[in-house]
This record gives C-alpha cells, sequence and structure tokens, in this order.
C-alpha cells in the first residue's frame, strides 16, 4: 500500500489515503505512460480541474496564452471605453479626475479578470474602523484607495443560511490577510462568477459564494486545442527525416569498437549531406551481404490547418467570443461573419456590463462622487458606446445629430436660452469642437446664451432714431404696437420684393492654407473659386426674408472662422472628384433658418463642403483639412446653374 495526496477545492493538501495496489503510481511502464501523456486521457482533464479548483485556474490563466485571452477580453472589453457621465462640465471634470486619482479604470479591469479565474473584490479604504460600516458621507478625497484582491485573500465569515434573510448565501464580515483583518461588507465589492445552480453539485458555502468560474468552463477544451498545437509543433521537427538502415547495427554497438566504426559511419554520411547534398551509402555485396539503406520520410500536411482551425472555432464558441475577435484574425472563409459579429459581441459586452460590472459600480458610486465633492442625486451615467466609429461614421453621426437638433429648435418647444444651453453642452461634450468650453467659459453669460433685454424707449432704440423721434411718425403695426413710419414703409417694401430663385454663398478667404494642405497631400491644383454653398433654392423665394441675422458667429467684416478640428473627411460628391466635408452648427442654423423662411433644398441633407477639384484624383492616403477655416461675407445670387 502507498498513500496518495487530496486536495481541497483550493489545491491545498487535506490528508493522506491509501490507495490500492492496481492503481498505484511506480516505476512501471504504465506509469511511464501516464507521465508522458501528462495524466490527460480521456475526460481526465475534467477530473483534474475539479481536484485542484482555484489553483489550477491559476495556473492555467499564467501558462495558457490561449486561455489568459479568452478571461482578458471580456474583461478589456467592459471597461474599453468606460462610461460617460451626464453633468455639467465642472462636475464631469471633478469626478473624471477622481476616477484618474483612484486609477479605477485599471482597477475595475484587474478585478473582472479575477471574476474570470474565480472571483475577486475591491477593498475601499474609507474613514472609521473597517470592521464598522462604512459612513453614508463622507468628505472631499476621503476615498482614499480602491484595492484590488484575489479570493484567496478573503475568507468568508458567517454566510447567512437563513432562507428568509434578505443577505441569504452572503458573509457577515469578511478577513482579509494573515492577520484576519475584519472589514464590513459595506466597504468590499466581490466580483463574482454566474451563480451555481443550487443543489446541483456538492460544493462548500464559500465556492457558492463567488460563482462558476469562467475559466474552468473554457478550461478542457482550452486544453485540446493547445495540445493539438503543441502536438503538431513537435511534428514539424520531423517535417522531412533521413532514415538509415545498418545491418547488424545491434552487434555493432555491442563492442567499443563496432560503436567508434558505426559513429564514423554515420559521420561520413553526414558529410557527405553537408558537402556533397548527396548521401553515401553501402551497396549490397557481392557476395549477397546485405546493404545500407537510406529512405526519406515526408510529412503529409493537407488536412492539418483544417484540423488546427476546427479546435480554434471550438474553443472560440465554448469561450462565447467571435473567432475573429479571439484570434485577431480578418473574416474569412467559414469565419467570414466580419460585422455580425462585432455586432453581437458587443451586444454580449453590453449585458456583462448591465448585469455583473453596473452593481458594482453603484457600490462604489455614491462614495466616489462624494470624494470628488459631487451630489450623488445631481449626476447619472451610462456606458460609453462599444464601437469606435470611422471619420465617416462620426461625419454622419454630427450631421444626423444636428439635423434632429435644427429640427427641434424649429418646433419652438423649448425657450431660446434653454435650447442653446443644451445644444452647448451636447457639443462639449462630444468634444466635436476641441476647446470650446473654454472658449465659451470666456464669453459674458448674456451673449454666450443670447439673453437680451427689452430695448428702452429712449433714442438709444435704433427705431426711435431712424424715425426721428417725432411721435406723428409713428405708424399702428400689427399687435397693437407702434413702430416708426419710416421703418413700417421700409417693411412694406421688404414683404414686397419679387419672389426668384436663390444661391447663397460665402468665398475662403484663407485659400493659401487648402493650397498647402492640398500640395502636401499631392493633390492636383484646386480650382479657382473655393467657396461654401449656403442656400440654393431653385424655387423663387423673397430674398428679404432671409434677413441679415448676425447671430451666426459672423464677424464684424462679416467673415466666418471655423475653429480647427471636428469631423472631416475628403470624398467625391457629383461631379467633383474631391470635396473636403465637415460640419458647422452657425452654418447649418443659418441654413434651416433659410429653408424656415421659404428656401427649397433638393437634396437629402445638407453638409457644408469646399470643392476642391473635378480632376482625377487617389484620395486612398488622403488626410482631411483640420486647420481653422475662414469664409468671407454671404453673397446673395440667382443661381446660375454651371456653379458647383
Amino acid at each position: 500500500m502507498t498513500g496518495s495526496l487530496i486536495l481541497d477545492s483550493r489545491g491545498a493538501p487535506m490528508a493522506s489515503a491509501p490507495v490500492s495496489s492496481p492503481i498505484r503510481m511506480n516505476d512501471t511502464l504504465g506509469s511511464s505512460i501516464m507521465a508522458a501523456g501528462g495524466f490527460r486521457q480521456g475526460g481526465a482533464g475534467n477530473f483534474i480541474s475539479a481536484m485542484f479548483g482555484r489553483q489550477l485556474a491559476l495556473a492555467a490563466y499564467q501558462v495558457s496564452g490561449l486561455m489568459r485571452k479568452a478571461i482578458r477580453i471580456p474583461a478589456d472589453d467592459r471597461v474599453r471605453e468606460w462610461r460617460d457621465w451626464q453633468a455639467d462640465a465642472e462636475q464631469t471634470t471633478a469626478l473624471e479626475a477622481e476616477e484618474r486619482r483612484l486609477g479605477l479604470i485599471a482597477k475595475f479591469r484587474q478585478a473582472e479578470i479575477l471574476r474570470g479565474i474565480g472571483g475577486g473584490a475591491l477593498i475601499l479604504a474609507l474613514p472609521g474602523n473597517p470592521s464598522e460600516p462604512a459612513p453614508v458621507t463622507i468628505g472631499k478625497g476621503q476615498l482614499t484607495a480602491v484595492n484590488v484582491v484575489y479570493r484567496t485573500q478573503l475568507t468568508l465569515v458567517d454566510i447567512s443560511k437563513e432562507m428568509t434573510d434578505p443577505n441569504f448565501g452572503l458573509p457577515a464580515f469578511y478577513q482579509f490577510g494573515a492577520n484576519q483583518t475584519k472589514i464590513h461588507p459595506s466597504r468590499v465589492i466581490p466580483f463574482r462568477g454566474d451563480p451555481i445552480a443550487a443543489g446541483a453539485l456538492a460544493i462548500s458555502d464559500e465556492d457558492a459564494f463567488w460563482g462558476d468560474c469562467r475559466l474552468d468552463q473554457i478550461f478542457r477544451e482550452g486544453q485540446r486545442t493547445d495540445d493539438t498545437k503543441g502536438w503538431f509543433s513537435e511534428l514539424v521537427k520531423k517535417a522531412k527525416l533521413l532514415r538509415i538502415g545498418i545491418p547488424d547495427v545491434a552487434e555493432l554497438t555491442a563492442t567499443a569498437a563496432g560503436q567508434a566504426k558505426l559513429d564514423a559511419r554515420i559521420g561520413l554520411i553526414g558529410t557527405g549531406e553537408s558537402i556533397l547534398n548527396a548521401t553515401v551509402f553501402a551497396a549490397a555485396g557481392r557476395d549477397g551481404a546485405p546493404g545500407e539503406t537510406v529512405t526519406d520520410f515526408q510529412v503529409t500536411w493537407a488536412g492539418i490547418p483544417a484540423i488546427m482551425d476546427a479546435f480554434d472555432q471550438a474553443f472560440a464558441a465554448v469561450a462565447d467570443i467571435p473567432f475573429t475577435r479571439l484570434y485577431g484574425r480578418s473574416p474569412a472563409g467559414m469565419n467570414a461573419t466580419g460585422k455580425s459579429d462585432d455586432n453581437n459581441w458587443n451586444k454580449m459586452v453590453a449585458t456583462g456590463q448591465k448585469l455583473d460590472t453596473r452593481p458594482c459600480l453603484e457600490q462604489l458610486d455614491p462614495f466616489l462622487m462624494q470624494s470628488a465633492g459631487v451630489d450623488p442625486a445631481a449626476v447619472t451615467w451610462k456606458f460609453a458606446p462599444l464601437d469606435v466609429p470611422s471619420e465617416q461614421d462620426e461625419a454622419t453621426t454630427f450631421d444626423k445629430t444636428m439635423d434632429a437638433v435644427t429640427k427641434l429648435q424649429a418646433t419652438g418647444a423649448i425657450p431660446e436660452v434653454a435650447f442653446t444651453k443644451g445644444v452647448q453642452n451636447l457639443m462639449a461634450e462630444r468634444e466635436y469642437m476641441p476647446g470650446l468650453d473654454q472658449a465659451l467659459a470666456e464669453i459674458p453669460e448674456d451673449e454666450r446664451f443670447g439673453i437680451t433685454t427689452e430695448p428702452s424707449n429712449d433714442n438709444t432704440d435704433p427705431s426711435a432714431i431712424q424715425g426721428g423721434g417725432d411721435p406723428s411718425d409713428l405708424a399702428e403695426a400689427g399687435g397693437g404696437g407702434s413702430v416708426p413710419r419710416r421703418r413700417a414703409a421700409n417693411d412694406a417694401r421688404l414683404l414686397d420684393a419679387t419672389p426668384r430663385p436663390l444661391y447663397v454663398s460665402r468665398k475662403v478667404v484663407n485659400v493659401a492654407d487648402l493650397k498647402a494642405w492640398a500640395k502636401s497631400q499631392g493633390l492636383p491644383e484646386l480650382q479657382g473659386d473655393l467657396h461654401v454653398t449656403v442656400a440654393y433654392s431653385t424655387t423663387p423665394v423673397d430674398w428679404m426674408k432671409m434677413t441679415e441675422y448676425d447671430g451666426f458667429g459672423s464677424s464684424d467684416d462679416g467673415t466666418l472662422t471655423l475653429a480647427p478640428g471636428g469631423p472631416r473627411v475628403v470624398e467625391p460628391l457629383g461631379d467633383r472628384t474631391a470635396v473636403l466635408m465637415f460640419y458647422s452648427t452657425r452654418l447649418g442654423w443659418r441654413h434651416e433658418e433659410m429653408v424656415r423662411n421659404g428656401a427649397s433644398w433638393d437634396f437629402p441633407d445638407f453638409t457644408p463642403h469646399i470643392s476642391l477639384t473635378g480632376e482625377p484624383v487617389d484620395l486612398t492616403n488622403v488626410e482631411p483639412y483640420r486647420g481653422k477655416i475662414v469664409l468671407g461675407p454671404e453673397i446673395f445670387e440667382v443661381i446660375d446653374n454651371d456653379r458647383t
């Protein structure tokens, strides 16, 4: 009889138990075979997984790059784009600064990885005795740290087994480290796996608390995939094998002289292979004595890549990660699902964020917000979109967003000041215009939000000045008010202007900047008339109804400067082979105002652009112009059908 080692769920020794002789492991042929096979025959992988528990999970995560990647990818993607705070600029800045101070994104990523290999937790360093409940309110900066620990560093104390207890299955306390420091659950945020079905297995209360280990779920299939790659890797060494048959080789090696003769013979064969690229061997003797034989063994690779690919796909299926994401390969063949895979994976990540990550964040946030000096009741947040859009996608999204904004403004349902504040916040939060927050902060509030006061009744009123201030010069206006008689006459004349087709444009002032950029990008010489179209109404319209409104950002000389940055692309459009597309809220609102006042627009949407050239051009590697754009005053003209 001999003994065997029995391990508990953590992989620690429990006892030494006798094992009957038919299965004892001693120096026999059977034990050699088992050792060579790594004790992995049949379903032994599952047995080892259950026997070693968390220790095997940690070992597999450390040793197998494939299994490590299958655990890290979900963890990375849950925090990759992090979250967007729904708060004003000052609050958002304070919250993001506090998250950076605590290293929160990296800590959550580590905790999500630990969730995948058995469980982990975040310990909040808050004021007061760790064994007492966390304070309801804390001061600024009093969330000192957020620390990550693995499940084996924590001991669960007094797990509730009372079915009517709201805390059923939860510990009354945690103990941490060698000193068994007592920590109240309100100071610990556990990252647990999926719940294990009640009564399904005879498991400990502690294992039931931490839940199902994701790495256990993928271990067997990952082991098979790794083993298969290892076996094929060994096969590469035998891709071409020279086999030499020497008569009576056993007798030769029986004596020192024979061994030396054999060594010399093998050396000669090797020399011939190296120098002559030929094998010299002894043919059969004339006396009938057998000669040496030399044969080549060539591995047939047909079908091997398909087998390896099948194992990879099986592992991706068990890991529930798209093949293209797990292996970093472009969609091809059976895997050519592309965008569909991405969409499905993003939905799965979003589900994990909602069910697993968000509850952990919500346990932390009251302390985080107070530590940042922000009222927890004043802000909300949502996870940032998982897709990283291309420049074209950003431009399209911006275009549709601004179209919705202008349509909303046209309803008049929102007061102008509130609407302006909302749009400015939207622009700043989505970073459509870099530096917008700082630029707006330098503008007085009444000017920034378009707040105006009622006109005075003295001669500073433009209406009074125009009318000369003579009461007899006033005429009744619609609505019961009075306006200067001269202004009333002018208004009547404006309202009676003959409708005609209308083309409104602004010429580019800083043409030299665009030409320098075009030259650096290898574009042909730009066309002569660089401009931006604001309105193109084929329907006759009263020009005077377009108004002369200076609230769209024009300076005193009528020029309009668009700040650098923002969504910009260079693409063909119509008969132009290259146009610079960009977005400007001011141009968009000005265009929308003209449409509301009767101008037609015979195109699907309005995207400001500058036509660059109609010459043949390759736009593959062209980077858009990102500098400032200076536009001249608005020019009103009758439509010229030759204009582009």
